[in-house]
């Protein structure tokens, strides 16, 4: 998964920074914002490993370190390109020893340096707005000598053979990872972070930075009671960050936007036997293909088996992995990765997977990354696994989107903010909500739909004060939407 570590005010930075500029580079554009890149790995490390490296797809650097700081330099020019500033827009960059398993890691984090209010032009008085974004409306440097924002990425992911089986990072161009992991849609969403989509309250104590809002804040809602962030006490705050689905992002141009780029929610349908059939809730994965639109993905159902512990836990590889072959797995939640349970079901050939909430209410929010998975997944409650098993076998599902519900990821008309129970730490409330169909860049986990598409970061930023180069939809007429951009890619039925 990705994490954001969001801190408040840098220290000065001094002689420190001065040295690092040596090593800075300059992400170039024909127009829009400047962005630097500091390089703040020391000697033969990281961004300076001199180890030889092949180019490949579009980064020509011929050693390690320059192959990753082109990639730095890669997403801080697609920024750039989107951006209007006159100040130019630093960036502190390093490699570190993060967690990392066999399965899940910490691939990267960053997060404002500085933050300001009360300065000239800001929009809103006494609010908090991220460094980068409070020069840019202000239209000089606030806080010179420290940089806007600090970011770091995982550097075991090609030094531990422990760590996510050993791939590495992709330093590639163009989104074409395989089973290596994306260092170029990692980092866009990362410098999306420091840039502006980020709160700066503590979701766990409810307080807010020095009890002042900031902009993210101020458009964060709770629906169920009704209640703007920064108009909640801590601990209604508490009680809001775990509150999914209930939690919203109330932006005017974010809200507008979504016909053009969400898609109905995927539901299960069961088409037989009788007794069980009907249409479902269900929750798309993070990971792997979407389910496919138009007609959708039937089949049969097979109950996972590995004969270890919860044998129906798919954690081990399967025991009737000839039964699985050319069906639909249907596996219970629990013990091990959601990740994990659907490699293990692909190996055997399974065409897609259903995973059942160990729970008596909600879906499995089925977050991870795994970018060698090519089928699709969605989580089902407990009780709609139960009835499934109980019919078992003879019962026929289809995989699909429900063309007349809401746009997934959307509650009341708004797009909905991560707000998973327990909190997630670095993850609550400053992402959108996995729920979003096709998968967002600012989601909580990598997936291997991304690409150079910031999607609808860019309305997020226009909401909390950025001008941008890209015209408002507004502006072009577009308040209703329409759903052709995932219509073209989905095959229409949106």
């Amino acid at each position: 998964m990705i994490t954001s570590a969001r801190s408040f005010h840098a220290a000065p930075m001094g002689a420190t920074l001065t040295a690092v500029l040596l090593l800075a580079a300059v992400a170039p554009v024909a127009f829009g914002a400047e962005v630097v890149i500091i390089n703040n790995d020391g000697a033969g490390v990281g961004l300076n490993d001199p180890t030889p490296a092949t180019p490949v797809a579009g980064n020509n650097g011929t050693t390690l370190g320059e192959q990753r700081l082109n990639v730095l330099e890669r997403a801080a020019q697609i920024w750039a390109q989107n951006l209007v500033s006159d100040v130019p827009i630093a960036i502190q960059a390093q490699t570190a020893s993060q967690a990392c398993t066999a399965t899940t890691a910490v691939l990267a984090s960053a997060g404002a340096a500085v933050v300001e209010r009360d300065f000239p032009n800001a929009p809103e008085a006494g609010t908090w707005y991220h460094g980068a974004l409070a020069n840019a409306i202000a239209g000089v440097d606030l806080d010179p000598g420290s940089p806007d924002i600090t970011t770091q990425f995982n550097i075991n992911l090609d030094e531990d053979p422990n760590c996510l089986g050993g791939n590495g990072w992709y330093y590639g161009f163009d989104h074409e990872e395989g089973p290596q992991t994306d260092l170029l849609a990692v980092m866009l969403h990362e410098y999306g972070h420091g840039l502006g989509f980020a709160n700066f309250a503590n979701e766990s104590t409810g307080t807010l930075f020095q009890n002042i809002p900031d902009i993210y804040t101020t458009f964060t809602r709770d629906l169920e009671t009704g209640t703007d962030w920064n108009d909640m006490t801590n601990a209604e705050r508490i009680a809001s960050s775990i509150n999914d689905p209930d939690v919203v992002w109330t932006g005017a141009n974010v809200t507008a936007a979504l016909d053009g780029f969400l898609a109905p929610p995927v539901i299960l349908t069961i088409d037989a036997p009788g007794n069980i059939a009907g249409a479902f809730p269900a929750q798309s994965a993070s990971f792997g293909p979407p389910v496919p639109g138009g007609a959708g993905l039937s089949g049969s159902v097979v109950l996972a088996e590995d004969g270890v512990g919860t044998g129906t836990d798919g954690c081990e590889a399967f025991t009737n992995g000839a039964a699985v072959n050319g069906n639909i797995a249907l596996i219970d939640r629990g013990s091990c990765s959601f990740t994990s349970k659907v490699v293990n079901a692909q190996a055997v050939g399974a065409t897609a997977v259903l995973i059942a909430n160990n729970v008596a209410t909600g879906l499995p929010p089925m977050g991870g990354s795994d970018p060698t998975i090519t089928i699709p997944s969605i989580g089902i409650s407990q009780t709609e696994g139960a009835s499934i098993q109980g019919e078992l076998p003879g019962v026929d599902v289809t995989l699909e989107f429900d063309l007349g519900a809401p746009l997934a990821g959307t509650n009341g008309g708004f797009l909905r903010v991560n707000a998973p129970n327990p909190v997630a730490p670095g993850s609550s409330i400053s992402h959108w909500t996995p729920a979003a169909t096709p998968s967002l860049l600012m989601e909580p986990a990598i997936t291997s739909a991304l690409t150079d598409d910031v999607d609808l970061t860019l309305e997020h930023f226009r909401d909390i004060g950025w001008t941008l180069l890209t015209p408002s939809i507004f502006a072009n007429g577009f308040e209703d939407g329409d759903c052709s951009a995932w219509s073209a890619s989905n095959g229409g039925g949106c």
